[in-house]
């Protein structure tokens, strides 16, 4: 290992160990996305919620599984009047098909009870229940909302009140016949229902927020969770855990590596190192390329130094008449010129060539001769000289 090599290393190493303690000096900020998920103890989880549960009810169970899955089984297996239990649906939206509607309702009719709370609650359930919704704008509200139940009677005293941020969605069409309004916000627009159907109970909460752990410590907003749970019977409640924000994202290991820091930080440079292994790795297989000192050009070293010798001796017509005289085997070359001289042929030819009228190639070509056959010239007209040359080259 060469010494580049080596110092390439340490550098990595130490790179390494100041990012560590750069990642675990920084201080994390507070992750206020929505989850809902027992996983998570960030405000808009509800890991505390769930460990607080068992207060209520003499069982907690946690479900993964769709919702087809169990409600099948209890259907075609069990008596589910002998044994009801409480479902519990919380998320940002809940929106279910057919089937699924259908089945819920049927454990719903045999003595279930279910409580959703959603934003938006949408599909063949919202249509089967006859439920609109509606919130204050697309985004979170600017103003502090508060919520209260009514008397009816009052589940809980008082009103709770949530800081800016909470969304202010609400029901705005259900079915009156069966449905009773627990609770509303400070609009006076219903955010809490419970409808009969069958055997068991529904019950519908428009602020999901509210049973997050941010909200079950703020102030004393847990007596509204507490009071909305309290609709549902002391018996088994089954947590869902499937329907939840982000369910249906891939849950791949590199999704995962990639939303933890410390796994994102030791991924990153594990391809760091793996790419700075293959570039070290092929420096050293393939065979060194020798660097190769183009020639020298000899022929134009040797034309400065002449140059620069008629340029001290003043010799300046000599030098004119050498420029001329390779001015002339260059224009035969370029414009097929058998023989160069100072007549009409030689005229009418360059002016086929260039397109310049006749008369002003014979001027020019005129007062090259003069200067050809001067027999001394000062060095402005050399420089005047060079100047034409160049000119002249440029129009062939």
């Amino acid at each position: 290992m060469s010494r580049t090599e080596k110092r390439i290393l340490w550098g990595i190493g130490v790179l390494i160990v100041l990012l560590a303690v750069l990642e675990a000096s920084i201080p994390q900020p507070v992750d206020w996305s929505r989850s809902f998920s027992r996983h998570h103890r960030k405000p808009y989880g509800a890991q505390l919620v769930y460990e607080r549960l068992g207060d209520l009810f003499p069982e907690v169970v946690p479900v993964s599984d769709p919702i087809y899955v169990a409600a099948y089984e209890r259907l075609l297996h069990a008596d589910v009047a002998d044994q009801p239990v409480n479902h519990l649906f919380i998320n940002s939206v809940f929106q279910v098909d057919r089937t699924t509607t259908e089945q819920l309702l049927a454990l719903v009719e045999e003595g279930d009870h279910l409580m959703i709370a959603a934003e938006r609650i949408e599909g063949p359930l919202a249509d089967t229940l006859r439920l609109d919704m509606d919130r204050r704008g697309w985004g979170f509200s600017e103003d502090t909302t508060t919520l209260r139940f009514l008397d009816v009677p009052r589940i809980a005293p008082g009103a709770f009140r949530y800081a800016r941020g909470f969304p202010g969605a609400h029901f705005t069409r259900y079915d009156t016949l069966r449905t009773r309004v627990l609770a509303v916000d400070g609009s006076a627009q219903p955010v809490l229902l419970e409808m009969g159907l069958g055997k068991g109970r529904i019950v519908l909460c428009s602020a999901p927020l509210a049973f997050t752990n941010h909200h079950l410590l703020k102030d004393r907003n847990a007596h509204f969770m507490a009071g909305a749970l309290s609709l549902l019977p002391p018996r088994p409640l089954h947590w869902d855990e499937h329907h939840k924000v982000g369910r249906l994202e891939a849950g791949t290991p590199l999704r995962y590596i990639l939303s933890q820091a410390p796994l994102r930080w030791a991924w990153y440079l594990t391809l760091a190192l793996v790419a700075l292994y293959m570039v070290l790795r092929a420096r050293r297989q393939q065979r060194a390329i020798p660097i190769v000192t183009p020639p020298r050009n000899a022929s134009r070293e040797l034309l400065g130094n002449i140059g620069r010798l008629y340029w001290q001796k003043a010799d300046h017509a000599d030098l004119a008449r050498r420029m001329i005289q390779h001015f002339k085997e260059e224009l035969k070359m370029r414009t097929h010129l058998r023989t160069f001289a100072y007549d009409q042929a030689t005229f009418h030819h360059l002016a086929a060539k260039t397109g310049l009228p006749g008369e002003e190639i014979a001027t020019r070509l005129r007062a090259l001769e003069r200067t050809e056959q001067a027999a001394h010239l000062s060095e402005q007209r050399l420089l005047d000289l060079s100047t034409e040359l160049h000119d002249l080259r440029q129009l062939i």
